[in-house]
């Protein structure tokens, strides 16, 4: 047991002498920060600033303040007005045609859904027609001579099939 006491207190005094040595942070690297403060302004004379009296009639009178200008009167200007016709949209292409307007809600490479969508509308009171374009079938719905119609007939068609067509010109097929 004497033996047991003597190694504890050898490794208690050792403990004690280096602990302090290598917890202390020698071995580490202190991390030093260097700030750089700029140099001094230069310090400048202040310019002390008059105070002038508003009641003292001498100051107001050397004062740069232009005089008071009188009112010109000014005589009113007549002007003409010309009236200007407002060219008014021929509703006649070059042939004498009426312009029309039709909403084209799709373009179909298969001719079977082509079909069914125009029959889709027509069975809703539409006036759906298909119309091949190359290798593809359009459907479209219209015609009408107005542009405000035919953009009015494609927001229904937009809430009734949720299909989002475009407005755009008709064409009459020529045989």
């Amino acid at each position: 047991m004497k033996h047991r006491i003597v190694g504890s207190l050898v490794l208690l005094s050792l403990a004690i002498i280096i602990l302090p040595f290598w917890l202390d942070g020698a071995g580490l690297e202190e991390h030093q920060t260097q700030q750089t403060v700029p140099p001094m302004p230069a310090i400048t004379q202040l310019v002390e600033i008059e105070t002038v009296d508003p009641s003292n009639t001498q100051v107001i009178a050397l004062s740069p303040i232009e005089k008071a200008v009188e009112p010109v009167k000014l005589e009113p200007v007549k002007t003409q007005v010309k009236k200007v016709e407002a060219k008014t949209p021929s509703l006649l292409d070059e042939q004498g045609l009426p312009i029309g307007w039709v909403v084209q809600l799709g373009s179909f490479g298969n001719k079977s859904n082509a079909l069914r969508l125009r029959e889709k509308l027509i069975k809703a009171n539409f006036p759906a027609y298909m119309v091949p374009k190359g290798e593809d079938f359009r459907i479209l719905v219209g015609p009408e001579i107005d542009r405000v119609k035919a953009e009015a007939l494609q927001q229904e068609l937009k809430k009734k099939f949720k299909m989002t067509g475009f407005v755009m010109n008709y064409e009459i097929n020529k045989p």
